[in-house]
Order: C-alpha cells, then sequence, then structure tokens
C-alpha cells in the first residue's frame, strides 16, 4: 500500500502567530484578495511651488524619487502615473508653437534581473521587425513600457506592437466525423433515427419525441469554442445544441444554434462548463418520419495569444521557421551600465503659447514591469516651445502603484 499525503487545509478561523512569508501569498486565491497591505501598495511624490525652471536646449532633472520595493518583497507589477501644470511667461504678445517633452528615467541597479516572459514563436517578418506570438495573455504584467526583450544571456532588441486577442487563433478539430464522410460513424441516436448516404447525414423525428443525436467531445472548463456548421432543408426544424449532457432537457443546454426551418449556415460560440460536452443534433418533427440533414459540423476551441513585434537588427533572436519556440525575458534597462539613468517612458506635448504668459497642464503614466525591489526614478523635462524662454513646473504629482499579478 501506498502513502498518499493529502492537500494541507485549514477550516475554520485562520490565525497566524509568527511572520507570514511572500511565498504564502499568491495573486487570484483568497488569501491575496483578502490580505491586508501586502496585495496593493500605493506612494506618492510631488513637486510644487515653482521648485524647477528648464529653459530651450538640454534635458532638466525636475525630481528624483524612489519607488520603495515591494511589502514582503513579493514580485509586484510596477505602475507610475504623473500629472503637473506648467506655466511659461514669453514677455511678447507673439504666439509661439513647440514641444514640451518629459521623459521617466530609471537608474541601472548594479544588479540587473530579467523577467520570463515566455515562449515565443514566429509568425512573419515585416521590414526590420519580426512579428511573434506567445500562448496566452502575456500583455498585462511582465513587459514593461521600456527596457528591451531578448534572451536569458542578452541578444537585447527594442519592440513594438504588443497586443492580446483571446481569438487569436484556433485548436485542432474536436468533432470526428462531422462532414459525414463515414456514415453514421461517431453519432449516437439518443430519440428518433439517423442515416447517412453520399456524404448526406439526416436526423429524424419519431413523432413522438424530437429526434437528436449527439457525439461527446473534450473541453477545458472555461474556455471559449466556437461551432460552425449547415442545417440542410428538410421537413422537421434543425438545430444545433451543446450540452452538459446527452439530452434535450433545458438545465443541460450550455448554447444552441437558431431553430431554422430551411437550409442554413450555422456559427455560434459557447464557454466549457465541464470537460465533456455534447453535439447535439436536433430534428424537431410534428409526426414519425419528418427529418432535417446536417453537414460539415466542425467545433474548436480559441486560443488566447499574446503578439508582440521585435526589432530584427542585430539578427531575429526568435527562429523564421515557425517550428521552435524561443524562451523570451524581459530587461528592463538593455544590459546598461549601473548607476547610468534608462527611459523607461516619454511623453510629447505640442503647445501654442498666449499673449504673454501661458498656462498648461500635462499627465501620462508607464508601466515599469515586475520587480521586487527599490527603483530610483527620475522626471527630466526639455522646452522646446520658445527659444529663450523658461517653463516652470508650479505643481507635478506622482502616484506610484505596486499590485500583484501573475
Amino acid at each position: 500500500m501506498s502513502w498518499v499525503q493529502k492537500p494541507k487545509t485549514v477550516s475554520g478561523k485562520f490565525i497566524v502567530d509568527g511572520t507570514l512569508e511572500a511565498k504564502h501569498i499568491k495573486a487570484n486565491t483568497i488569501t491575496a484578495n483578502k490580505f491586508s497591505g501586502a496585495v496593493e501598495e500605493e506612494y506618492w511624490a510631488y513637486i510644487s511651488d515653482k521648485d524647477v525652471s528648464f529653459a530651450y536646449s538640454g534635458y532638466t532633472t525636475a525630481l528624483e524619487f524612489t519607488f520603495p520595493k515591494t511589502e514582503l518583497e513579493i514580485f509586484k507589477g510596477r505602475h507610475v502615473h504623473y500629472c503637473g501644470e506648467a506655466e511659461m511667461n514669453t514677455g511678447t504678445s507673439t504666439q509661439y508653437d513647440g514641444f514640451l517633452f518629459l521623459r521617466l528615467e530609471a537608474e541601472v541597479p548594479s544588479v540587473q534581473a530579467s523577467t520570463i516572459i515566455g515562449d515565443a514563436k514566429h509568425l512573419v517578418t515585416s521590414g526590420s521587425y519580426q512579428l511573434v506570438y506567445f500562448d496566452g495573455n502575456l500583455a498585462t504584467n511582465r513587459i514593461g513600457s521600456g527596457g528591451s526583450i531578448g534572451t536569458l544571456g542578452g541578444n537585447y532588441r527594442t519592440y513594438r506592437k504588443l497586443s492580446y486577442d483571446p481569438k487569436g487563433a484556433q485548436g485542432s478539430e474536436l468533432v470526428t466525423n462531422g462532414a459525414f464522410n463515414s456514415g453514421t460513424a461517431n453519432w449516437t441516436v439518443g430519440a428518433g433515427g439517423h442515416s447517412s448516404g453520399y456524404g448526406a447525414y439526416s436526423v429524424t423525428s419519431d413523432g413522438t419525441n424530437n429526434g437528436f443525436t449527439y457525439q461527446a467531445i473534450t473541453t477545458v472548463v472555461d474556455e471559449k469554442y466556437q461551432v460552425t456548421g449547415n442545417i440542410v432543408n428538410g421537413v422537421a426544424s434543425g438545430e444545433i445544441r451543446i450540452t452538459s449532457a446527452p439530452n434535450l432537457d433545458s438545465e443541460s443546454q450550455i448554447a444552441t444554434s437558431t431553430v431554422y426551418n430551411g437550409s442554413q449556415a450555422v456559427d455560434f460560440e459557447f464557454t466549457a462548463t465541464s470537460t465533456t460536452t455534447y453535439i447535439v443534433l436536433k430534428a424537431s418533427g410534428t409526426s414519425a418520419g419528418q427529418s432535417v440533414g446536417f453537414d460539415n459540423i466542425v467545433c474548436k476551441q480559441y486560443l488566447r495569444r499574446t503578439y508582440l513585434e521585435l526589432s530584427t537588427t542585430g539578427g531575429a533572436i526568435v527562429n523564421t521557421d515557425g517550428s521552435t519556440a524561443v524562451s523570451l525575458y524581459y530587461h528592463p534597462y538593455s544590459g546598461a551600465s549601473s548607476g547610468t539613468y534608462q527611459v523607461v517612458d516619454n511623453y510629447t506635448q505640442k503647445t501654442r503659447t498666449k499673449a504673454y504668459t501661458n498656462f498648461f497642464r500635462f499627465q501620462t503614466e508607464a508601466y515599469i514591469g515586475w520587480f521586487n525591489d527599490d527603483i530610483k526614478l527620475r522626471l527630466t523635462c526639455l522646452n522646446q516651445i520658445a527659444f529663450g524662454k523658461t517653463v516652470t513646473l508650479n505643481d507635478v504629482k506622482i502616484f506610484m502603484q505596486s499590485r500583484i499579478v501573475e
């Protein structure tokens, strides 16, 4: 007899007498959602009362601040948002057009961490960029707005056009003999009868009950699927159903097509509720022998994908044959030297001055990435609105947020 260790569970009140470590707290759990303090942290930094002025040439540091390390040193997504007000006195009634540039910069630490994104595969190369994809939704947590993407050892590449598509691709066909080239094989009669000939498939009502046949398919709970097919004109009305059991009971129904009296192409979606799901073909007839035809029944799972374009300058780092996945990492500082500053976000605002005194507002935000350490940041500014004139920041508020992500 072999020994089996049961999962450790706690019932009743959970009291911690001691230290609750980071490894005990996971996202998307009751523990994380109810744990006060360590799930989400917020910090402020600000300048006011005209603390800094900057003229036409060269970036000026407006504020240096540190984004504190996370509580319990849990890895979290780090987000920065800043907004402010600025003033410029031109000393003339002449109007000027120009730009205000702001940069959020991070100081490169002595030890640079690389965050795994996932395994990427090649799709297509266009110009100097390679389109790759990752399975699943990876657009929200591992990749920051600055830095670069590469392999674990380096091979730094710039990137663009990060996007997520919950229906990016489809899996393999789940229905067997959906075109009925093998007669009635793999389809089971639930009521009435069925027949097949020359690739055509018919379901027949027995007069007392609606006729139906079904086939079980393997599904993944909470994943989405697409069902397509053709209902072929017959005496009975036709319907394609998705059910949790091989019957026509209303409580078993998950999704259904419209009931059609004539020939019709069918296309609808459903979300799986169990690991076994049934494709049901129903014939609604008023007397025995009335039938309706079905053909080309297809069911495929939608595959979530995250897309990204990588620069091919220096060579493509994901195999272009499309067959082999490559593990990619987010490098927030692109291998820059320790103690230097790297731009993690740029903001540009075009402004036209009014006579003499001008006030304007700006705001932007940056997702820095997935970290647990202190991050030293600075906000730098460059004025190219009017030559020789000075822009003054009256008030800038910087909001920092750390939040658990998977």
